[in-house]
């Protein structure tokens, strides 16, 4: 084999490698690569009831399921995850609050604007319309304008909202969100607090259904804990 063909296959696998590295980073850029027994389990979250002024509550504030939810609009496992929740709270109307916490990475382009965008559609009282869109339709950031995104989740005033986005002011509800997912621990997206249960990984939709069954059963989401 001659070198530049030699030299041509390990710049490529290197390539490769590094892009491995990067996408691994991009998804789960806060966990860690060890991670103890306690961190792999469920963790009791103390006074959780006190966070929920923190988010976007969304569903009934004295339903029996309470549902946290720190993420980003650009994240993928987000985006997927988000049809598991949606899927539920459908099947649970009235028994599924969720407080959806903004926690945008650093490596997403879009996560920040996306939840500017969120906010903005949320003064006037359109948050949970414009949450849907952005999740179903984070495919096309960076090429549907927000006022697709606006237009689609019911906003009714256009003028307000382009207003709105263009201001480079910090977002309150985003720096809280960041500042309760680090004293929480928050290790990536999405992550979820049930009932004040975070949970180590996403569950799945079989998962989450049998947790939310045990909630109104009087039990606890979590075998053998109380």
């Amino acid at each position: 084999m001659k070198l530049d063909t030699i030299l041509t296959v390990i710049l490529v696998g290197c390539a490769i490698a590094t892009t491995g590295i990067v996408v691994k980073r991009q998804f789960f850029p806060l966990v860690r690569t060890s991670q103890s027994a306690s961190e792999q389990n469920p963790v009791l979250v103390p006074h959780w009831q006190d966070y929920f002024d923190k988010g976007v509550r969304m569903g009934p504030l004295q339903a029996k399921v309470q549902l946290m939810e720190f993420a980003d609009f650009e994240c993928p496992f987000c985006g997927s995850f988000h049809k598991t929740l949606k899927a539920l709270r459908d099947h649970f109307p009235h028994q599924i609050s969720l407080d959806f916490v903004h926690f945008p990475l650093q490596g997403h382009r879009f996560a920040l604007p996306a939840s500017r965008v969120a906010e903005c559609a949320g003064e006037q009282n359109h948050f949970e319309s414009m949450y849907d869109q952005l999740f179903e339709g984070q495919d096309q950031f960076g090429l549907k304008p927000w006022d697709d995104y606006a237009t689609a989740a019911g906003v009714p005033d256009i003028s307000a909202f382009d207003t709105c986005i263009k201001k480079p002011d910090p977002i309150p509800r985003v720096e809280e969100g960041k500042a309760l997912g680090a004293k929480l621990d928050v290790q990536g997206t999405p992550t979820i607090i049930i009932n004040g249960w975070k949970l180590a990984h996403p569950p799945s939709e079989e998962e989450l259904d049998g947790m939310v069954k045990k909630i109104l059963a009087g039990g606890s989401p979590i075998d053998g804990k109380s």
